[in-house]
């Protein structure tokens, strides 16, 4: 529940989702284990897994949706191993070289053959969709993910009408304005990780961690051309984060204190307490992109 990674979209227009339209929406695209024959599968699973019944789960005026994918495990070196063997074997055999084509038959058959038997292993997907003011939250580090979530959003609902959120700003820009003068939008502060890297062709990098951001050496890799591609934040010690120059915030870190809120929810109301830590998680994570969305120069975000 607790979000570790960000990538963000908006909405291009406002939406409002009927509860009962869209869990049959996403019922469309359940997920289904992986047949004989497939390598993969993807669709959606129930938001709040054994503890719930629902694909989707609406609470506040955000909707909780869980993707999981599955995915058989054939490491490409050993079906490139079989295949070797067998293209060894009828050279030998019938004294003639194998083409590319009878190479590419005796793989494919060789993965007919094994993908039945092979492992399986599994990965959730969960985002938030926020109706209020427009976001698509998605917990990943890579935009392939989050993309993939997004096109079986897309083909459940008919339409997704969203676009990155922060694709309009120049984060890199930001990023070394801030550490420069050392001196982040309001309510952010600048925490001790970053990564720098040479404007020229050359992109040479340099990895702080840990690391005093306003001390001399800081100063004097960006007085020399460099640009900060990742800062770490810190908002309002709540919570702290990686932004990085292509708009994923990651690492996200809560403070304790946030974290054991709903701590003196019972076990046994479990499905209350996943209920009261979405709410939590979701408004805490949204405040926190209005407000850095502000601090980036749309003063409009947070205009009621």
């Amino acid at each position: 529940m607790w979000f570790s990674n960000l990538i963000c979209y908006k909405f291009k227009q406002d939406v409002s989702y009927a509860q009962e339209d869209f869990e049959k929406a996403l019922e469309q695209d359940t997920f289904k284990p992986c047949g004989s024959q497939d390598m993969t599968s993807f669709g959606w699973t129930k938001a709040f897994g054994k503890h719930g019944q629902m694909l989707s789960h609406f609470s506040q005026n955000s909707i909780l949706v869980c993707a999981k994918r599955e995915e058989k495990v054939l490491p490409a070196s050993v079906i490139n191993d079989m295949v070797a063997e067998k293209v060894e074997l009828i050279e030998q055999q019938e004294n003639r070289p194998v083409k590319k084509k009878e190479k590419d038959e005796l793989k494919e058959n060789i993965l007919a053959t094994l993908l039945p038997q092979a492992f399986k292993k599994s990965s959730l997907q969960f985002a938030i969709i926020d109706q209020a003011k427009g976001w698509v939250i998605v917990n990943s580090s890579s935009f392939n993910k989050a993309e993939e979530l997004l096109a079986l959003l897309r083909k459940s609902l008919g339409t997704l009408p969203v676009v990155p959120a922060f694709a309009n700003y120049d984060l890199q820009l930001q990023l070394t304005h801030w550490l420069t003068e050392f001196n982040a939008p309001e309510g952010f502060a600048i925490g001790n990780d970053a990564e720098l890297q040479e404007a020229d062709d050359s992109g040479a990098q340099v990895k702080l961690k840990q690391h005093d951001l306003s001390s001399e050496e800081v100063k004097t890799h960006l007085a020399n051309g460099k640009q900060v591609t990742k800062l770490a934040l810190d908002w309002r010690e709540r919570v702290k984060f990686i932004l990085q120059n292509d708009g994923t915030l990651k690492r996200l870190n809560y403070a304790e204190a946030l974290k054991e809120q709903n701590a003196d929810i019972p076990k046994e109301d479990l499905a209350v307490k996943l209920d009261a830590d979405f709410i939590l998680v979701s408004e805490e994570i949204k405040e926190l992109l209005e407000e850095l969305t502000v601090g980036l120069g749309d003063d409009s975000a947070i205009a009621e």
